[in-house]
């Protein structure tokens, strides 16, 4: 039966119970059935029906196995797409750059403990993590928390969690978030040490006017937003997460085509020594957006790449991004960058061969649906 026939089935099933009712085989978050199966099966029904029509008139070519390909992964992944975009527009209305000043700003003993957390929720990424880091060290601000926020930032935050729940599964996603705080601690202790033994200076001040303009000015402290900018908000951001998607889905379908899961297994697999170190090295050309690179990773782990070299991949990746290191090296200079690097190649290495990730841990669910 294809995945087409499937979701006719489910929609009758769907729309054929009562109005408000609840039982299990129903969506748990339904109020009214025809209105949220309308909703949520209309782009499913279209996107396998096009997957279908691609498997019936593309029998056996390359263009169809992509096709296949790129209109199942996106039938499957297009809510946790919308998931993602309303969690970060909701995260970034309740705890704006002028809260994170104040935060950052406190002098406790639990202040680098308080700066990785918050780079966690924050919905902050590299790019914009920078401009806020580099303005509350030029306070006076001590370094060690301020640098457990800006190397625990990039690697989760609640869109990205969302993304890779919906992707990847809670394991994954689980995953992510505690190596996340282990490099944010990591990074903040070991920055405390490195100035005690005259390594890195007691104050790390960035270099006047370098950090990059980000969206909203000249990286001034914002004010608290409206909640009538939240829809504004949200359509920048599904806008911007639906274009690395659509390419990180586009790649995926090539690479499910055109590598053979021998190759995979043999560079990315359980029985290569090498496999974690290739996860970090592919994270330089092909982590661009933290959701786009999702869809590809999905593919790879179906095809044979194993967890902990995906967990290498999403740990280096945003650490060896060109723009990141260009301005990291041009707003701190090169000793903080070298530092920035050694934390997470480090780090991605270390978990990727470590973290205990189960023997049988579902490498995805199959959908939302």
């Amino acid at each position: 039966m294809s995945r087409l026939s499937v979701v006719k089935d489910r929609v009758a099933g769907y729309n054929s119970h009562p109005r408000g009712c609840n039982s299990p085989c129903c969506n748990p978050f339904r109020v009214d059935a025809s209105i949220l199966s309308e909703f949520l099966w209309s782009p499913t029904y279209l996107l396998y029906y096009a997957a279908d029509w691609c498997r019936d008139e593309l029998p056996g070519t390359y263009t169809g196995e992509v096709g296949i390909q790129f209109f199942e992964l996106t039938a499957e992944l297009w809510f946790w797409v919308i998931a993602g975009a309303a969690c970060s527009a909701l995260a970034s209305h309740l705890l704006p750059r002028a809260r994170l000043d104040r935060v950052l700003r406190k002098h406790r003993t639990g202040a680098v403990f308080g700066a990785t957390i918050l780079g966690l929720v924050s919905p902050l990424c590299t790019f914009a993590a920078i401009p806020v880091a580099a303005r509350v060290l030029q306070s006076g601000v001590i370094a060690p928390p301020v640098m457990a926020f800006l190397f625990a930032s990039p690697l989760m935050n609640p869109a990205l969690f969302t993304y890779t729940y919906g992707t990847l599964g809670i394991e994954m996603a689980t995953a992510r978030t505690l190596t996340a705080v282990s490099i944010g601690l990591v990074a903040g202790f070991g920055t405390q040490l490195l100035q005690r033994y005259g390594h890195l200076a007691s104050t790390i001040l960035p270099q006047p006017d370098r950090y990059p303009v980000v969206a909203g000015g000249s990286g001034a402290a914002l004010a608290q937003p409206a909640w009538s900018e939240l829809p504004r908000r949200f359509t920048k951001d599904l806008a911007f997460i639906s274009k690395w998607f659509t390419i990180g889905i586009l790649i995926a379908a090539l690479s499910a085509a055109l590598l053979s899961p021998e190759f995979v297994r043999t560079v990315l697999g359980a029985g290569s020594r090498w496999s974690v170190p290739a996860a970090v090295a592919l994270g330089v050309p092909l982590y661009a957006c933290g959701g786009g690179t999702l869809p590809i990773v999905e593919i790879m782990i179906q095809m044979g790449m194993t967890p902990g070299a995906a967990l290498a991949f999403f740990i280096a990746g945003p650490a060896t991004k060109f723009h990141t290191v260009g301005t990291l090296g041009a707003v701190f200079g090169r000793r903080l960058l070298f530092w920035y690097l050694a934390v997470m190649i480090l780090g991605a290495l270390l978990w990727g061969n470590v973290y205990p990730f189960p023997d049988d841990m579902p490498l995805r669910h199959s959908s939302f649906f």
